[in-house]
């Protein structure tokens, strides 16, 4: 264990290295949360004129759990951070006499699934303005039925249940984002060994050890020990800090754990193999740029790969990347999941673990 403690101890006495291990999960894990949170809370900025057709709308979209900021001025609701603003000049006794020429401006940028999912919600809330001025006697009945519409229970109540794991889509989208750190981190760490190749300190390491093969064990080990240190960090992270029920098993637990320590065996052996293949670390750089990046995208660990064209999925289910993103979008779900498909890329894991091994042990010792 000589060479397991010897690199462990030069990777964490690098400040800057230490630090990024534990803030970029931290840093992420908190982003992706905040992106989550964002995207499903629905938000109208208003500017709206006449108080009783403000309270109204207001109302009635709060019930709809709609949160609704009024603005000062209307270039406030053109102009403004929420999914929707919306302009109305017209006052209640004009909607009152007129309510077929009832108009209201809706702006949004970009035409996002929360603004068209507001859309149909105003549409039905000015309907229902424009049914009430139809039938109410006068204007003062018309402004009474508008406070009795606000406060009065929906007529039908609407019981919404999430099958599976409400926080399904937060949670893969998170240790999606873990597989990035960890692959991008591990490989980039793996530019230490180039310096100790290029002044032949390996080659000195190498006698203290049994076999090339017990040399690869234990410093593939150090990154493997780190990886698993993340997930345990990621998974603290979301139950304390976040809040999140992330209602996984001890045997799910346990099998993320080994998942994601074959993933840092996986990236520190690619490492490894790209260190043997130059002396010289502006080039190194480039070659963990090159072979990093392609591995996060096409896996699925930036976006989903539903999104990406059929040629790209298909090869994303050859990559190390994929078969976690898998992982996590099966064991995260909530449901049981398909135990052969699990089992199909933790084998997956393993062999292609067993298959960079076999590769290391074949690079020569000059240019370990």
């Amino acid at each position: 264990m000589r060479v397991f403690e010897l690199y462990a101890r030069r990777i964490l006495k690098r400040k800057l290295t230490l630090i990024l291990i534990i803030v970029l999960p931290v840093l992420f894990t908190y982003s992706v949360v905040a992106q989550y949170e964002s995207a499903t809370k629905l938000t109208v900025a208003a500017y709206i004129e006449d108080p009783t057709l403000e309270n109204y709308l207001t109302g009635m979209l709060e019930k709809q759990d709609v949160t609704v900021t009024n603005a000062e001025m209307e270039e406030d609701a053109i102009h403004h951070d929420a999914d929707v603003g919306i302009v109305l000049t017209t006052s209640a006794k004009d909607v009152f006499a007129k309510p077929d020429a009832l108009s209201a401006a809706f702006y949004s940028e970009g035409g996002s699934y929360n603004a068209s999912s507001l859309e149909i919600k105003l549409n039905s809330i000015f309907s229902v303005m424009k049914t009430l001025a139809h039938n109410s006697a006068d204007e003062a009945a018309f402004e009474a039925n508008l406070l009795k519409a606000e406060q009065s229970a929906a007529p039908i109540q609407v019981k919404q249940s999430v099958i599976g794991n409400p926080n399904a889509v937060v949670l893969t989208s998170a240790f999606n984002m873990i597989v990035f750190i960890m692959l991008f981190l591990t490989m980039t760490n793996t530019m230490l060994f180039l310096g100790d190749k290029i002044h032949t300190t390996t080659q000195r390491v190498l006698l203290s050890t049994y076999s090339r093969l017990s040399y690869y064990l234990q410093t593939v080990g150090v990154f493997a020990a780190i990886g698993i240190a993340q997930f345990l960090l990621m998974i603290l992270l979301m139950s304390t800090v976040f809040q999140i029920d992330l209602t996984l098993s001890i045997g799910q637990l346990l099998l993320l754990v080994a998942a994601y320590g074959l993933l840092n065996v996986i990236a520190a052996g690619i490492g490894l193999l790209l260190v043997s293949r130059t002396t010289r670390l502006s080039t190194g750089r480039l070659l963990i740029s090159v072979v990093s990046l392609p591995l996060a995208m096409l896996g699925g660990t930036l976006w989903d790969t539903s999104i990406m064209p059929g040629g790209m999925q298909k090869l994303a289910k050859l990559l190390p990347t994929g078969w976690i993103t898998q992982l996590n979008k099966e064991v995260f779900s909530g449901f049981a999941g398909n135990t052969a498909l699990i089992t199909t890329h933790m084998v997956y894991l393993f062999v292609c673990a067993a298959v960079l091994f076999g590769l290391l042990s074949r690079v020569r010792t000059e240019n370990i």
